[in-house]
């Protein structure tokens, strides 16, 4: 099923480097505590970001940069050792001259799934080495990692490693001087995946080398086993090898919201805190920017009665007001005109002309890949052809789930969820809004007069030309991510039924004629 794409943003390399170096001065003159500590973090991952698209292009100053953010990660290690009191010397940001354009990559660990330097710092500690270590981080987010880990083992800046091939048998080259002097390798990267194999692949360049096992230690995210890809071989290496995992134990947010309870479910890490206005729900939102941008999202929407009450970002957590007493929707209850003012209002609040989101064309191959894998190949050719359109993109919701509402006890409807989904580890990113109107009209199970209402109460930037498209590559990218995450048949059910039945339906009944 295809459900996961990657982002990218494309930036001008020397004012990056004098971003680093502002932020860097405004740093040294905050007070100590976890705000400039988290500063300090974002300007570690922009920093790793930098250097990981330089080392892609083979530039000389990746030396220098490597140098320097292997410094900035001591900072940053001095910042949490100490509790957030002390960040000793700032590293000054390297004179080297940096020009043209430059891809960076959006380090989804950092930003979707809760992995924290930090974490990685504590793991490299618990280590049992044999010898003076070399840290190898995978790129793109080992680049930041593996600074972090040999800042932690007081070893030299890492080396860092693009893998490349088959993503289930990556391959890697290395520089056969990193066997001098026989260390102990720390391959850091999150993960693993669905095979493992970035991890594998630097295991095996060092394994055809001589280097034995007991001389290869592998720093995770995770303490789960390489996925269903893994050859026998990978995966029994996994088990033999050193492995210290890195997961997060969030003090800073215990220390100041008390015990927590932690949220079990299938998104985003999550926990129940307390201050002095009662009960919080402290949900990860993403480290540097990326956290920022949603709580900055989250006051707007509170501010138009959408959306409970932010409380801030505490270290990539955001803080929202919990509400003991509101309750979710009514099995039967249909709310059509509130979801309707709710997608417009987005529409009016969140318009974007430089987001990032599939194409139509890539909408469409996802949709007939997950149909013909779910249905058979013959349904593949019924899915439509989406027709060119400049319709206007929005922060979509993306996720209009009878779940994810809230209906308060003087009547207001509000949406939880609402901030992540245009921006996640998925291929959707930011569409038009006839992307959720689609969405409602599935997760709502709406008829035609229904979804008319909606459509008409959604605002004029939906384009309504893309709704009966759009209802197909939704219903087809939420059955990939059913089938993906092993959920229970009933909701595999639901979206694979829905498909055959809109696909199924003749052209004179189509959304955009009924409306």
């Amino acid at each position: 099923m295809l459900v996961f794409g990657d982002r990218s943003e494309t930036v001008d390399a020397a004012e990056l480097l004098r971003k680093i170096g502002r932020s860097l001065h405004a740093i040294g003159t905050m007070p100590r505590g976890l705000n400039r500590h988290s500063a300090l973090v974002a300007t570690l991952i922009e920093s790793g970001r930098l250097l990981q698209a330089v080392e892609d292009e083979g530039s000389a100053a990746s030396a220098e940069l490597n140098l320097f953010l292997t410094q900035l990660a001591a900072a940053a290690l001095r910042s949490w050792d100490s509790k957030f009191a002390t960040i000793g010397d700032l590293p000054p940001v390297p004179p080297i001259r940096l020009s043209g354009k430059l891809t960076l990559r959006v380090p989804e660990g950092f930003a979707f799934y809760a992995v924290y330097p930090e974490a990685y710092a504590d793991a490299a500690r618990r280590l049992k080495l044999h010898a003076a270590p070399r840290v190898i981080g995978i790129r793109s987010i080992g680049t930041t990692l593996g600074a972090m880990v040999a800042a932690a083992l007081e070893a030299p800046p890492p080396i860092t490693v693009r893998p490349f091939g088959d993503p289930f048998a990556r391959q890697v080259e290395l520089p056969e001087t990193v066997l001098e002097s026989e260390p102990h390798f720390v391959i850091v990267d999150e993960g693993p995946g669905l095979s493992g194999s970035s991890f594998a692949a630097v295991a095996r360049w060092l394994e055809k080398r001589g280097v034995p096992l007991n001389r290869i230690a592998f720093v995770p995210s995770h303490s789960g086993d390489p996925g269903p890809e893994a050859s026998e071989k990978d995966r029994e290496r996994w088990k033999r090898a050193q492995r210290v995992v890195a997961e997060v134990d969030p003090q800073w947010l215990v220390e100041r919201f008390g015990p927590l309870r932690r949220l079990r479910g299938r998104e985003r890490l999550k926990f129940l805190g307390r201050d002095d206005g009662g009960r919080l729900l402290l949900k990860f939102a993403g480290l540097a920017d990326v956290g920022e941008r949603k709580l900055r999202m989250a006051e707007v929407l509170h501010s138009a009665g959408l959306v409970p009450q932010p409380s801030g970002l505490f270290h990539g957590f955001l803080g929202e007001r919990w509400l003991d007493d509101a309750h979710p929707l009514e099995s039967g209850e249909r709310p059509v005109a509130e979801i309707g003012s709710y997608i417009a209002a987005r529409a009016d609040l969140f318009l974007t002309h430089d987001a990032s989101g599939a194409s139509l064309d890539q909408l469409a191959e996802m949709a007939r890949r997950n149909v013909s894998l779910a249905l058979g190949e013959d349904w593949r050719a019924r899915v439509p052809i989406p027709r060119s359109t400049a319709a206007k993109r929005v922060r979509t919701d993306n996720r209009l789930d009878r779940d994810k509402w809230l209906r308060l006890p003087d009547g207001r409807l509000l949406k939880t969820d609402a901030l992540d989904h245009h921006q996640s580890h998925d291929l959707i990113g930011c569409q038009n809004s006839a992307w959720d109107v689609a969405g409602a009209i599935v997760e709502f199970d709406l008829n035609a007069s229904e979804a008319a209402e909606l459509t008409a109460a959604s605002g004029p930037v939906v384009d309504r030309s893309l709704i009966d498209f759009f209802l197909i590559a939704y219903a087809s990218f939420r059955l990939g991510q059913a089938v993906l995450r092993a959920a229970g048949e009933r909701d595999i059910a639901r979206y694979r039924d829905g498909l055959r039945r809109r696909l199924n339906a003749p052209a004179k009944t189509t959304m955009e004629q009924q409306l």
